[in-house]
C-alpha cells in the first residue's frame, strides 16, 4: 500500500494528538487543587529580618503561658551566608490555658528596610530588638505574647 505525504502525516498526526491532549487534560484537573495552594500560600506573610542575637539555648525549657490571647506561630528560615532570619506566619497558637515550654530565643532588628540596617553599623545599633520565642511542639512566637510562668488556673 503506497502513502503520499499527506495521508502519511494524518496518520502520524491521529497516533501523536491523543498522546498531546492527555497531560493538558491531566493539568487542567489538578489547576483547581492548586489554586487552593495557592490562596494558602499567598495568606502566609513572610518577613525578613536582621539578626541581632541568636540561639540563646536553655540547658532546661522555661516555662510560659498564654492567658486569653491567640499569638500567632511563626516558620523561621535561617540564612547561611548572611544574618538574616525570615519569618512566616503560619497559624494561631491556640488558647490553650496550659504551660508551654521555650527552649531558645533569638533577638531579631526591626525598623528600617533589612538591607539599610544590614549595610549601615549606625542603622543596626539603632534599629529596634524584638524577641522571639521558640515555644516546643508549634514554633516560634513573640515573646511579648507570652507570659512567664507556669499557668495556675483562677478557681
Amino acid at each position: 500500500m503506497k502513502f503520499n505525504k499527506l495521508t502519511k502525516v494524518f496518520l502520524t498526526a491521529s497516533m501523536v494528538l491523543p498522546l498531546a491532549v492527555a497531560p493538558v487534560a491531566a493539568n487542567a484537573s489538578q489547576n483547581g487543587s492548586n489554586a487552593k495552594t495557592e490562596k494558602v500560600t499567598k495568606n502566609n506573610k513572610t518577613q525578613s529580618f536582621a539578626l541581632g542575637e541568636a540561639g540563646n539555648k536553655f540547658k532546661k525549657a522555661k516555662a510560659y503561658h498564654t492567658k486569653d490571647n491567640k499569638p500567632v506561630v511563626y516558620k523561621a528560615m535561617f540564612m547561611a551566608d548572611q544574618p538574616v532570619v525570615e519569618l512566616t506566619a503560619t497559624k494561631q497558637l491556640p488558647s490553650l490555658r496550659k504551660t508551654l515550654y521555650v527552649d531558645q530565643q533569638i533577638n531579631v532588628k526591626t525598623g528600617n528596610k533589612l538591607s539599610t540596617i544590614l549595610k549601615s553599623k549606625k542603622a543596626y545599633k539603632a534599629a529596634k530588638n524584638v524577641s522571639y520565642s521558640h515555644v516546643k511542639g508549634y514554633g516560634w512566637v513573640k515573646t511579648s505574647e507570652l507570659t512567664k510562668g507556669i499557668f495556675m488556673s483562677a478557681d
